[in-house]
C-alpha cells in the first residue's frame, strides 16, 4: 500500500472547510485502497497541543517535510504560523521537488464589521507568492474547493496509479507501449465536432463560428473556443455535465481518467432525460391542478413508480418515464413549452439509434466494474452520447436561473415599487466557478422565489422544476449555487428526499424539520421566528419537502402515510 501524506495549512477560521475536506479525502479513500493507495492526511488538530522538546510549530514544519503534498487555505488573513509552513513547503520543494503546493483563496461574503487590520496580512501574502511565481486558485465555498482539486488530485495521482498497478515506474510502461496506445485516441474531438453543428440550427454563436470558420478544428486556439460555446450553449445543467466531460478528456492518462470518462458520458445522458422528465412532471402537476388528465394504466403505473422509487433509477428507466409522459401529453392534448421534446416520442422507442445509445452506455458503464477498460471504450460511450445529445440539441434554446429572494424596493414618493429579483443564471461554464455573486432584475411584478426555473424566450413564461431540481445554497441562505437533481425517496424508510449534486454527483438529503412554524395570524410571533436566519432555512427546506409529496398526491392519489400513535 503507497501512502501519500497531504498537509493542510490554514488558519482557525477556515476549521469547518477543513472538516469538509477531510470527509472528501476520506471518500477518495474508499475509491484508492483498491488500487494500492492511501492518501493520509495531516492536520495541526493531530498534533498534541503539549509540552514538548521543540516548539510545536518545529513539529508542524518537520511533518511538512515528510508531506507529499501541501494544501494552503486562506480568507481574511494569514497568520505568521500558517505563512512559515508556506515557506517550509516552498523551500523543501526547491530543495528535493517536493511537496506538491496548492495554495487556495477562498472568495466568500463576509460582514464589513468582521474585517481588521490582518486583511494585510491576506494582501502581502498574495503578492508574496506572486514575487515567486507561485500560482493560486479562488474558492466560494467547500463544494467549489473539491471539485477543482479533484481534478488536480486526479493528475498527481495518476502516476502512482500506474506504478501500483504494473509494479514499475511509468517511463516503463510507455516502454511496454500501454500508454501509447491511448495516445492516439483523441478525446471530446467526435464530441465537440457533432456537438457544435448540432447546436448550430439553435444557437446564434455557434451558427456564426461555424460560418466564420471553417477550418476551425485544424486551430488549437478554436478548438477550445468550441468547447467553450458547446458548454455554455447547452441549457445550464447540461453544459455542466459536458464541461465535466471537456475536463477529463483533458488529463494525463490514468485507469481512473478511462473509468470516469465513461461514467460521466452516461451521466451526462442522463441528466439530460432527467431535466426533460421532471419539465414534463412539473407541467403535468400544474395541468392536473386545474383539470384531472387521463392516464393509461402503464402511464400511471411509471408516474407512481417514479414517486415512490427507494433507489436512484438508471438511464434506462428515466427513457420509458420520458416515453410514458410525453406520450400523455399527446393522448390529453396538453401545451408543453419544450414542445421539441414532443417531437422525438418516436425516437425513444426500441430499436432507434437514440433507445440503442442509451442501452450501449448502459453496458459500457457497467463493463467499467472488473474490466481493463481502453480509450477504445471511451470513444465509443463518446459516440453514443453524440446520438444522444444530437437528438436533444434544442435545448441549446433554453436558460436556466436560479431565482434567489425576491426584495422589494419603494422610495419617498414612488406609489408602486419595484421588485428586485436575486437570481444567478445558470451557464455550464460558469457553473465551475460557482460565484456567489448574483445578478439583480427589477421587475414591476415577482415570481416565485427559491426556485430553479427554464424558459426559452421570456423568463416569465417558464417551467419551475422546484421540487425536482433544486439550489441547495439558495434554499440554505448560502453564498453560490449548489443545483441538485432529485434522486430517490426513503419510501419504505424515513421518507427523506435524496438529490445529487451536479458537479460532483455527491448526495444532498432533505429532511422535514422539526421545527415548527408560529401561526402566521400572529404577526409579532412569525416576525420573531423568521428573524432568525436558522427558522428561514427551516422553512426554505420544508418546502421543498412539502412541495414533492403534494405533487406525488396530486398525480397519483398516493398520500404521505402516517403511523398513529396506538399507546
Amino acid at each position: 500500500m503507497k501512502t501519500i501524506r497531504i498537509f493542510i495549512a490554514s488558519s482557525s477560521e477556515l476549521k469547518e472547510d477543513r472538516d469538509q475536506f477531510r470527509n472528501f479525502i476520506s471518500r477518495q479513500n474508499d475509491i484508492l485502497h483498491k488500487k494500492g493507495l492511501y492518501l493520509e492526511l495531516v492536520q495541526w488538530e493531530n498534533f498534541l497541543d503539549a509540552i514538548s522538546d521543540s516548539r510545536l510549530q518545529n513539529e508542524y514544519n518537520e511533518a511538512i517535510r515528510n508531506c507529499d503534498i501541501v494544501l494552503c487555505l486562506f480568507f481574511t488573513k494569514v497568520g505568521k504560523y500558517t505563512a512559515e509552513e508556506f515557506d517550509t513547503a516552498y523551500q523543501v520543494f526547491k530543495e528535493k521537488g517536493k511537496p506538491m503546493i496548492w495554495t487556495y483563496f477562498k472568495n466568500a461574503q463576509i460582514n464589513t464589521g468582521s474585517i481588521t487590520d490582518e486583511i494585510n496580512t491576506l494582501l502581502a501574502f498574495k503578492k508574496k507568492i506572486g514575487g515567486l511565481g507561485h500560482f493560486y486558485t479562488e474558492y466560494t465555498n467547500i463544494d467549489n474547493l473539491i471539485n477543482q482539486y479533484r481534478n488536480q488530485l486526479d493528475k498527481f495521482l495518476a502516476n502512482y496509479e500506474e506504478e501500483t498497478s504494473s509494479g514499475k515506474d511509468p517511463k516503463t510502461n510507455r516502454e511496454r507501449g500501454q500508454e501509447a496506445q491511448v495516445d492516439q485516441v483523441v478525446f471530446n474531438e467526435e464530441l465537440t465536432k457533432r456537438l457544435l453543428e448540432a447546436i448550430g440550427k439553435h444557437n446564434r454563436k455557434a451558427a456564426d463560428f461555424l460560418s466564420a470558420n471553417g477550418d476551425w478544428e485544424e486551430n488549437p486556439q478554436l478548438v477550445r473556443t468550441a468547447k467553450r460555446i458547446i458548454i455554455n450553449g447547452y441549457v445550464g445543467v447540461i453544459g455542466v455535465q459536458i464541461r465535466k466531460l471537456m475536463s477529463i478528456g483533458e488529463e494525463l492518462y490514468s485507469t481512473s481518467k478511462l473509468t470516469r470518462y465513461i461514467e460521466n458520458c452516461q451521466l451526462a445522458a442522463k441528466r439530460s432525460l432527467q431535466l426533460i422528465c421532471y419539465s414534463l412532471i412539473s407541467t403535468l402537476w400544474d395541468h392536473h391542478l386545474e383539470k384531472k388528465s387521463e392516464f393509461s394504466p402503464k402511464q400511471k403505473e411509471a408516474i407512481a413508480k417514479f414517486f415512490k422509487n427507494a433507489a436512484e433509477e438508471d438511464l434506462m428507466a428515466f427513457l420509458d418515464l420520458m416515453d410514458h409522459l410525453i406520450t400523455a401529453f399527446k393522448d390529453n392534448k396538453l401545451e408543453f413549452l419544450i414542445s421539441e421534446s414532443l417531437e422525438i416520442l418516436p425516437q425513444l422507442q426500441e430499436g432507434t439509434s437514440f433507445y440503442q445509445a442509451c442501452e450501449q452506455l448502459m453496458e459500457l458503464q457497467k463493463s467499467t466494474k472488473g474490466k481493463e477498460l481502453s480509450g477504445k471504450d471511451c470513444l465509443e460511450a463518446e459516440e453514443n452520447l453524440s446520438i444522444i445529445l444530437e437528438n436533444l440539441s434544442f435545448l441549446a434554446e433554453y436558460r436556466m436561473i436560479s431565482i434567489n429572494e425576491i426584495d422589494f424596493n419603494q422610495q419617498r414618493n414612488d406609489e408602486e415599487g419595484l421588485y428586485l429579483h436575486n437570481y444567478t443564471f445558470l451557464v455550464g461554464e460558469s457553473q465551475a466557478n460557482n460565484t456567489s455573486q448574483s445578478n439583480v432584475r427589477r421587475e414591476s411584478s415577482p415570481v416565485i422565489s427559491h426556485a430553479v426555473i427554464l424558459f426559452k424566450d421570456n423568463y416569465r413564461k417558464n417551467i419551475n422544476l422546484d421540487p425536482f431540481i433544486i439550489d441547495y445554497n439558495g434554499l440554505a441562505l448560502t453564498g453560490g449555487s449548489k443545483i441538485c437533481f432529485y434522486s430517490y425517496c426513503n419510501t419504505y424508510d424515513d421518507g427523506n428526499l435524496n438529490f445529487k449534486f451536479i458537479e460532483d454527483n455527491s448526495n444532498v438529503v432533505i429532511n422535514k424539520s422539526n421545527n415548527p412554524k408560529p401561526d402566521e395570524e400572529d404577526l409579532n410571533a412569525l416576525n420573531r421566528w423568521l428573524s432568525k436566519k436558522e427558522n428561514r432555512k427551516d422553512m426554505n427546506f420544508d418546502k421543498v419537502y412539502s412541495l414533492f409529496y403534494h405533487a406525488k398526491k396530486t398525480l397519483t392519489g398516493i398520500e404521505e402515510e402516517t403511523t398513529e400513535d396506538l399507546f
